[in-house]
């Protein structure tokens, strides 16, 4: 099976780093409040300009790559899932608003151990790009992407954090650790082979 797999709240856990220093940037920085928590994509949280978002992520996402540990469960699952023969790619928006993200990332996927079968960075379309890597399935913890690729017709493993909102379609599988994706990956292979 291919496998794509997004790398920030499912790999990494950079999720409550991220919403940290997203509000305490935007509250002491620019006096701006938080306006919603239903997404993870701060950005969206906020009524933040580009030039904002871009400030935010430049003076941030090293400190927060660097802080953050990896998903508990990741790397035995992910060596699990290599070890069946499954195809792993990720798939990551990481690397987009400054390149310099992924050396702090690129660290954190070195202790893994795992050598991944590609890595995406900076990926704007991640529906496009896993039909050209013709996945079977995407992990991933953005609701948006989630009903993205839910009304594309691809399966995806929403990797739901509790304050997040929930999707209910047919494509989409909820997932709350590596064990329940484990499990999902394996119902997958069972209602293909049926």
């Amino acid at each position: 099976m291919k496998i794509a797999i997004d790398f920030d709240g499912v790999i990494l856990d950079s999720e409550p780093l991220l919403k940290f220093y997203a509000d305490f940037w935007s509250t002491f920085s620019i006096g701006k409040e938080r306006l919603r928590d239903d997404e993870v994509t701060q950005e969206k949280c906020f009524d933040w300009t580009g030039e904002e978002i871009v400030d935010f992520y430049n003076q941030y996402f090293d400190k927060i790559t660097r802080q953050s540990h990896l998903m508990v469960g990741a790397k035995e699952i992910l060596r699990k899932l290599k070890d069946e023969g499954h195809q792993l790619y990720i798939v990551t928006l990481r690397g987009y608003y400054n390149q310099e993200e992924r050396i702090e990332a690129e660290e954190k996927l070195n202790q893994l151990g795992i050598e991944f079968d590609q890595i995406c960075w900076s990926v704007k379309d991640k529906i496009g790009k896993c039909k050209e890597l013709e996945a079977d399935v995407m992990i991933d913890d953005n609701p948006t992407n989630v009903m993205q690729f839910a009304n594309d017709n691809i399966k995806v493993l929403y990797f739901k954090e509790a304050a997040i909102r929930e999707i209910d379609l047919p494509n989409v599988k909820k997932v709350g650790s590596w064990m329940d994706i484990y499990r999902q990956i394996k119902l997958i292979l069972k209602e293909n082979v049926l």
